[in-house]
């Protein structure tokens, strides 16, 4: 009996010294999945990209010589006048600055995209332009319009009376446009004078170097205005309007939705009656 006792306390001892050597494994990982921080309650404002050639720089392709659109101060250096003002007020509200680059107008469209963001400059709208670039919604409404010295005996229906005179008008603009396809087509023959600015045209009718000058009507009332007695206007165009529009980089849809935000709300708030005051008034 004792012996059996005893075999039996052995086996039991042995069974705890097994068990005490015995490998523990730990207990299955039960806590949460780690997550990222909670996102600010505060809303966040990114800087749009409108892809600019300067970062925060809004640059501007413009022939600073086509009043009321654009002109020299009389300081001779700081730019003024209705596109001017426009422009400003475009780049305060995208909170750009502004950098105006004064170029020809006949080859202002080749320096898009490469000197500067935007063309703003008395710039029409048409189809060719819109196949080189994205152009803008209009800003403004404007037409063709025949200008003569005050003192001339000639009068005209129609733009096809250029015919036979002599006739100044600025290279690259829809008035260049119409006048070469008139002439390429037989329907006028006149002595064309075509200018790189619209005051050198003025200057030749005023000096009787040519007969008339062929100008957008905006330019041509501002001309009548500053010079009482000196130019009068023999035929306005009132059936084909031309509207004038910002020229933006092609590809560039953000630059674009900003601006025509822009001249969305500007429309609405009467920006714009407020700038034909200023520029088209006889003062």
């Amino acid at each position: 009996m004792k012996k059996i006792l005893a075999l039996a306390l052995a086996a039991v001892f042995a069974l705890l010294i097994m068990n005490s050597c015995a490998k523990v494994e730990p207990a299955p990982d039960t806590a949460a999945p780690e997550t990222s921080a909670p996102a600010e309650t505060g809303e966040q404002i990114e800087t749009p990209d409108y892809n600019l050639l300067t970062e925060g720089v809004l640059t501007i392709g413009s022939e600073i010589g086509y009043p009321p659109f654009e002109l020299l101060a009389e300081d001779g250096v700081t730019p003024i006048g209705f596109d001017i003002d426009m422009a400003n007020e475009i780049g305060a509200r995208l909170g750009l600055e502004i950098k105006f680059i004064n170029t020809k107008f006949d080859t202002i469209s080749e320096g898009l995209g490469v000197n500067y963001d935007v063309i703003i400059s008395g710039y029409t709208i048409n189809e060719e332009r819109a196949a080189q670039m994205i152009l803008s919604d209009p800003y403004i409404d404007n037409y063709q319009a025949i200008v003569v010295k005050a003192d001339s005996d000639l009068t005209a229906s129609a733009l096809t009376d250029v015919d036979g005179h002599s006739v100044a008008f600025q290279k690259g603009t829809t008035t260049d446009e119409i006048i070469s396809d008139l002439v390429d087509t037989g329907s006028v023959d006149c002595t064309a004078a075509a200018n790189e600015k619209i005051l050198t045209c003025f200057q030749q009718l005023a000096q009787g170097e040519v007969e008339m000058v062929v100008c957008d009507s905006t330019v041509a009332s501002v001309q009548l205005a500053k010079n009482p007695g000196a130019y009068k206007i023999i035929f306005q165009d009132t059936e084909n309007p031309e509207q004038f529009g910002i020229g933006i980089t092609k590809g560039n849809e953000a630059l674009a939705d900003a601006i025509n935000g822009v001249l969305a709300d500007l429309k609405a708030e009467g920006f714009f009656e407020e700038l034909n005051s200023t520029w088209f008034s006889e003062d």
